[in-house]
């Protein structure tokens, strides 16, 4: 690598798995003094972080980045620039002041009957809104007579705006011929298996005839029915088959007419007035997508089976439930734009699917992964060739994306179009920013969910929870979902919500909304309660327990005020697992009196901040180098400064990792010495009490000290389960690999179970109820066994690594449940004799 070359450090829009956003963007806004505003837009994927950088620059900045928990990628330099990016997010200030402030009383009605619409599918407490109730009551009389005059009138009688011109249908013409290349080739591929067959098997004849049949001629003619066969079977099968191979969800339920008779009507009516494909069968399923995945027979006939989610149902109004189908079923309107359609996102569906496929082991022999003894040796050849034709699958997939670049933008925004020609141009700008939010709100609700599963638990009620989190989105976050908005949607995804482009494209239409007022969907479902149970269960894992949803949504009321508790008391700054219950060793720091000990703790709050922090870091990069440490003795090829290494060399690693041990226990002990003193303030409180008062803060100190026998197995616990993260993030989990990853997995089981063992042999702590919590947060069960398939693999390593975290996480709820009413004890006592309290304002 030349030394005059330059470089770029660009946002991946990611972060480590072990690090939350928040915590990202507070260690990112202190490393590099930047105001938070600022450092949000660290967020951004495909944001420049640093250009014309030295390679020695950018493994330095690399490792200061990945050290906060931020992804990031290495350009050449001047590859990107922020102007791009910039004018977006400019661009879509300017299109919310502008929509707010040229709407007027206009523009509000949307959003009171969204908000009406929202209420009405609130079931628990059975608000209606006013303007909303009219409306719900004729679509629930649609069984009776006149049921259609009375959907029909939530139309506008004129006619849809949105059509395709000539220039459109040549458009649609060139894209189809673009994007029919790659399942040309499958097409030429089978041909070409199918004549290599079928000649080798006419030689036979041919031979008999001549009369020079042979061993030879059989063999030949066998062999050559065998390669055709096997390329079909590797290549073509699963490619024209792949819906054997990796099937679509198992968790969409089919509806019948029977059963949400009002919503059938409602889509026939739709089609009726706008021209678009009807709908042969409604399928719902938990999420929040609205999809139609037809075949090509559905597209010739114009008839397509629709996917809707019941999230959406939940949290949106019947009008932006509607143009989400409509721009479902807009995208396949007319049989040139559906076959162009089909081509573009159904070509590229099936090379994912079949990557999918053959990076789980599954074949046209063994769709399951699983073949009998007879076919075994076939079925493994396949997999092993399977994983060779990865790259080559990756570049069909490069090369259809190419091809069909243009025309899949122009498939996106005709689906938009849709959707903004049902709601209108100027409230589809509006929808646009409430569909991120529900992406999002579901995204969170998915990953609480799979969390949840660990401990054998689920929702119970997966759509109310998606609406329940999407009402309680906090201001930050929709800050960052409106940056979000900035980054370019993927136009083969037609789940993907609306990026600021596409909003643009949608608002120059100038579409007048066809639907003229608003109306709940959920009254089209003759029995929607039990569909959400249903599909509730049917996106869980399979033997989980369903769950309250505030129990796994929220935390508890005791934790929450647990931790107001301790912020007060330790000017938030609590300790990180438990609270030292001894006096310090200095003598003099162990004679203050109460007020003396909290001027103490005032003067030293900010070095502790700094110390935490360190102590923090330092704790994450023990894992890191541990598992670094453990590469180098396996195979001894890493870069070390990704792993905070000196060397990569055995000892070069062990000499860092002795270092980090040696810097983390003088930190230890200075921050050991901090809160020792903090118990010097509580027993100084306690000697202020009267009898009673505290008799009962020295049972609760006996509780407390209960405690401290787990702290051994928790450091070794976190320790284990952040190494868990890191193998997922950074190794290729290969055979070669796998004696390594099966060490930490057994050691990350066993000291699993040692906390539980720990709980139950300790008394006061079974009767604190710790094995109950603990038991509800992470199940116990029996070391499993290390799967061989790489995603079997990945997902045991995370339901591990999640276990681990869930385990600590009880624990130390727990442990700050108990502290809490120590401390309430103590603050009160504080009020009372009137002591300058632990605040130091600007310092924390």
């Amino acid at each position: 690598m030349s030394g005059q070359e330059k470089f770029q450090v660009v946002s991946a829009g990611k972060t480590l798995r072990a690090r939350a956003p928040e915590a990202v963007l507070q260690d990112a806004a202190k490393t590099f003094s930047l105001p938070v505003s600022q450092a949000r837009r660290l967020l951004i994927k495909g944001w420049v972080i640093k250009d014309q950088l030295s390679s020695k620059q950018v493994l330095e900045y690399r490792s200061r980045l990945q050290k906060i928990g931020l992804r990031v990628e290495v350009f050449p330099a001047g590859t990107f620039d922020n102007r791009a990016l910039i004018a977006k997010m400019q661009f879509a200030q300017k299109r919310r002041a502008r929509s707010q402030a040229g709407s007027g009383p206009a523009a509000k009605l949307p959003e009171a009957g969204r908000d009406a619409a929202a209420e009405s599918s609130d079931h628990a407490v059975g608000v209606r809104h006013a303007a909303v109730e009219p409306a719900a009551t004729q679509l629930d009389s649609a069984r009776r007579s006149g049921a259609r005059a009375q959907v029909e009138s939530l139309f506008a009688e004129q006619a849809p705006a949105v059509g395709d011109s000539v220039a459109q249908r040549v458009q649609l013409l060139v894209g189809a011929l673009a994007a029919s290349l790659v399942p040309a080739l499958f097409v030429l591929l089978l041909c070409l298996c199918g004549y290599t067959a079928a000649r080798a098997l006419w030689q036979i004849p041919q031979a008999l005839v001549a009369g020079d049949f042979g061993v030879t001629t059989a063999i030949g003619s066998l062999l050559s029915v065998l390669l055709a066969g096997f390329i079909a079977a590797l290549l073509v099968f699963p490619y024209f088959g792949v819906r054997r191979l990796a099937p679509t969800s198992a968790d969409t339920i089919q509806v019948k007419p029977a059963d949400a008779r009002g919503l059938y009507l409602l889509l026939e009516v739709l089609a009726e007035k706008t021209g678009l494909p009807r709908v042969k069968q409604v399928s719902i399923s938990a999420g929040v997508e609205v999809m139609a995945e037809p075949r090509l027979a559905d597209i010739h006939r114009q008839q397509l089976p629709l996917d809707i989610g019941l999230s959406a149902v939940r949290a949106l109004g019947g009008n932006e439930l509607l143009a989400l189908v409509a721009r479902a079923l807009g995208t396949y309107r007319g049989r040139l734009g559906g076959l162009t359609a089909w081509l573009v996102l159904d070509t590229a569906r099936r090379i994912q699917q079949m990557q999918w496929a053959l990076e789980n082991e599954r074949t046209v022999i063994a769709v399951n992964g699983e073949a009998g003894t007879l076919y075994k040796p076939w079925h493994l050849a396949l997999t092993s060739c399977g994983r060779a034709v990865l790259p080559l699958l990756d570049r069909l997939d490069g090369l259809h994306r190419a091809l069909s670049g243009n025309i899949a933008r122009r498939l996106e925004r005709r689906g938009d179009a849709w959707a903004a020609q049902l709601l209108g141009s100027r409230e589809f700008v509006v929808f646009a920013e409430q569909w991120h939010r529900l992406v999002h709100a579901e995204l969170v609700v998915a990953e609480i969910n799979r969390e949840a599963a660990v401990a054998g638990q689920r929702l119970q009620n997966y759509p109310a929870a998606v609406q329940w989190m999407l009402r309680n989105l906090d201001e930050e976050t929709c800050s960052n979902i409106e940056l979000a908005m900035a980054q370019a949607s993927d136009p083969w995804d037609p789940a993907q919500a609306a990026d600021n482009d596409r909003i643009a494209s949608a608002e120059e239409l100038s579409l007048d909304a066809l639907l003229t007022r608003e109306f709940s969907i959920q009254k089209l479902f003759e029995n929607l309660a039990e569909l959400e149970q249903a599909a509730s269960a049917a996106v869980a894992s399979t033997g989980t327990r369903a769950v309250e949803n505030q129990r796994l949504l929220c935390v508890s009321k005791e934790a929450e005020q647990a931790l107001q508790s301790l912020g007060e008391y330790f000017n938030q700054l609590p300790p990180r697992l438990f609270l030292p219950l001894e006096a310090p060793s200095s003598d003099e720091l162990s004679s203050m009196d109460l007020q003396e000990a909290i001027d103490w703790l005032r003067g030293r709050l900010v070095e502790l901040r700094e110390l935490q922090h360190r102590q923090g870091n330092l704790c994450e990069r023990a894992a890191t180098m541990q598992l670094g440490a453990a590469l180098v003795r396996l195979q001894g090829d890493i870069l070390p400064q990704e792993f905070f290494l000196a060397g990569a060399t055995p000892a070069a690693a062990d000499e860092s990792i002795r270092d980090n041990r040696l810097r983390r226990e003088e930190i230890g002990r200075q921050v050991h010495q901090i809160y020792c003193v903090f118990y010097v303030r509580i027993r100084r409180a306690m000697e202020t009490m009267g009898a009673g008062e505290r008799q009962v803060a020295e049972r609760l100190l006996g509780q407390l000290s209960a405690y401290g026998a787990l702290a051994a197995h928790l450091e070794r616990l976190d320790n284990y389960a952040g190494i868990l993260g890191l193998m997922i993030d950074r190794l290729a989990l290969d055979n070669s690999q796998r004696e390594l990853v099966q060490k930490y997995f057994a050691l990350a089981a066993r000291e699993l179970e040692g906390i539980f063992s720990a709980v139950e042999a300790s008394g006061p702590l079974c009767e604190l109820g710790l094995a109950r919590a603990l038991e509800e947060r992470a199940e116990r069960a029996p070391m499993p066994k290390l799967p061989t398939k790489r995603q079997d693999l990945l997902d045991a390593l995370q339901a591990l690594e999640l276990k681990c975290k869930n385990a600590s996480a009880a624990v130390a709820e727990h442990y700050r449940i108990q502290l809490a009413q120590l401390l309430d004890t103590c603050l009160k006592q504080e009020r009372d004799l009137k002591v300058k309290p632990l605040r130091l304002l600007g310092a924390v």
